[in-house]
């Protein structure tokens, strides 16, 4: 256990009344949970991980010689400062105006390291009773900690801001009860048999919030799936459609489980980020381990539904795809172009599933055009990003990427290039022998031709404006004039055939 040393009230200028402050009760308040949103281990591993996976790996060996020995040697590996935390803010202006009247102390079974940078930051605590890498401070721990700080001090009473069941032993000797929690309800249920003061509110995590963190709009990709059933016209026959239908929701699933992973791991990054902060993560709508413990579920459900149904194949390409997600996540994500290309080929990989669940043999034609278009397709969301930084930023390196703002131009030409490199291999396509065999009058898919081309050029054209959402695919979801593109390509598909 240990006392970090903190700039005083007197220290900083304020004028203390010994008696006043004798005869107060201290203020002490938890952090996991409760001054800020979220848990600053798993935040902290997650943040190691995400740069260094192999430390992050023998960091987790400390467990061996205890938990505070493991929140040690993360704290140690892994820095944090505030702005990579959610912070209750209710909670910090209340203990902010209680600071200028009493003694504010900020106990927490987080680690010393992690804890004393916070309150340094926060600049209101005067003291801190944290973990070292022998004693995790909990519960009854932690109640010894504050009562011996107590005597230290010549303080008999103290109030107790907590979040949790087991801050029940150190809420039963406090004054005050306060409770961080999501209702009144969930706060009764905490403290027990405790009269609880006051109630500070917490995020909850409802269905809804676990709908959104599995991103469902995202699905739409996964159509991508039912391609080599629609262009080999057998969306007739009801075993395949089946299967294609089986496919999609089984890698559905696996996917959800793995944006739940990269939200984990760029917890920190999306806080930063002017849309992304409203994610469920971070935003601190839901902890690392329960969005772990959803995402190993969605992966037992997807791949009991793939064993059941499909064949071993699709299993392992379901396999597979995880492993190529995690790569991209841990390793890829940031290498210069490797990001895109990975992104290219996760697109084109729902494609060979879907070969694979219907067992239909994919053509050259198909695996050129789809590596091209969406090649550049993941150009494009990468140009987005680079441009929202602006050409004022010059060197300037995108956060979390392998790119700097003087980058913009000569991705939006590898873009603007293999995404028309895909209307090529369309308009060879048409003139191919083989296509007599599926389309009575192909001369009409130069239709899909011109829209892909005014699709394409259009996302580019936005793209250039700063007008293009960072996914091209969510943009065309909600935009009139793609979704109208969409439908004249499907018409002039079916008027082919």
């Amino acid at each position: 256990m240990t006392h970090i040393d903190l700039p005083t009230r007197a220290q900083s200028g304020q004028k203390i009344d010994p008696r006043t402050d004798l005869a107060t009760a201290a203020l002490v308040v938890d952090l996991d949970g409760t001054l800020i949103h979220g848990d600053s281990l798993w935040e902290s591993l997650a943040a190691l991980a995400r740069v260094d996976v192999l430390s992050a790996l023998l960091a987790c060996f400390a467990l061996l010689r205890g938990r505070a020995a493991f929140k040690a040697a993360v704290a140690k590996r892994a820095s944090i400062s505030l702005s990579d935390v959610k912070l209750n803010e209710a909670l910090l202006a209340f203990v902010k105006a209680e600071a200028r009247k009493r003694p504010v102390i900020l106990a927490t079974a987080a680690n010393e390291r992690v804890a004393g940078r916070l309150a340094a930051e926060i600049g209101v605590f005067s003291d801190v009773i944290a973990s070292d890498g022998v004693n995790n401070l909990k519960g009854a721990r932690k109640l010894a900690a504050i009562r011996t700080w107590l005597a230290e001090n010549n303080l008999a009473r103290f109030d107790y801001v907590g979040d949790s069941s087991a801050d029940r032993t150190i809420w039963r000797e406090a004054g005050r009860v306060y409770v961080v929690a999501p209702d009144a309800k969930a706060a009764a249920r905490i403290a027990g048999d405790i009269s609880v003061d006051r109630r500070f509110d917490a995020p909850k995590a409802g269905p809804r919030v676990f709908l959104r963190a599995m991103r469902p709009h995202q699905w739409t990709k996964n159509t991508l799936i039912l391609l080599p059933l629609i262009l080999s016209h057998q969306f007739f026959d009801p075993g395949k459609v089946a299967s294609a239908a089986i496919a999609f929701a089984a890698f559905s699933l696996c996917a959800s489980a793995t944006y739940l992973w990269n939200d984990i791991l760029d917890i920190r990054a999306d806080r930063a980020h002017p849309r992304k902060h409203k994610r469920p993560f971070a935003a601190g709508l839901i902890s690392i381990p329960q969005g772990l413990a959803f995402s190993f579920f969605l992966i037992a459900a997807s791949f009991a539904l793939a064993a059941a149904t499909l064949s071993p194949i699709v299993v392992g390409l379901l396999a597979g795809y995880i492993v190529i997600t995690l790569t991209y996540s841990l390793y890829f994500k940031e290498k210069l172009l490797v990001d895109a290309m990975t992104l290219g080929l996760l697109y084109s990989y729902r494609i060979v599933i879907g070969g694979a669940a219907t067992g239909i043999l994919l053509s050259d034609w198909l695996i050129a055009f789809s590596t091209f278009f969406f090649f550049g397709l993941a150009l494009a969301k990468r140009y987005t990003e680079i441009a929202a930084k602006g050409p004022a930023a010059g060197r300037e390196k995108i956060a979390g990427r392998g790119y700097y703002a003087a980058d913009r131009e000569v991705i939006g030409a590898l873009g603007v290039a293999s995404s028309f490199l895909s209307i090529l291999i369309m308009a060879l396509y048409i003139r191919a022998p083989e296509i007599v065999e599926l389309y009575t009058r192909p001369q009409l898919l130069w239709a899909v031709c011109v829209m892909l081309m005014y699709w394409l050029s259009r996302i580019w054209v936005l793209a250039h404006r700063g007008q293009m959402p960072d996914d091209p695919i969510v943009f065309a979801l909600k935009d009139k004039n793609s979704m109208l593109a969409g439908l004249i390509c499907a018409g002039a598909v079916l008027l082919a055939i």
